[in-house]
């Protein structure tokens, strides 16, 4: 399984991270087709949240890695844009 999702130390990490990989792995295809949808419709608060920015990078490329399997190119694209905001 990636490494995404096998975090050992539970007590340091915030119940949101916890929230998001308990979703990740229960339903993913879910979980990715709901946050695509609120990323696209408020992409600023995804870029200027205050979630750590390797923590943000990290579920985009998970993100990107589905989408790509998926073959879903339009939302890659998409997603790759937003990753280079978050980059900047």
């Amino acid at each position: 399984m990636d490494s995404f999702f096998q975090k050992n130390n539970r007590s340091m990490r915030s119940k949101w991270d916890i929230i998001i990989d308990g979703l990740m792995v229960n339903d993913k295809s879910r979980f990715f087709s709901a946050l695509y949808q609120a990323m696209i419709s408020h992409p600023a608060y995804v870029i200027l949240s205050d979630m750590p920015k390797d923590r943000k990078l990290s579920i985009l490329s998970n993100m990107l890695s589905y989408y790509e399997e998926k073959e879903d190119y339009e939302k890659c694209a998409k997603l790759l844009e937003m990753q280079q905001q978050v980059n900047k």
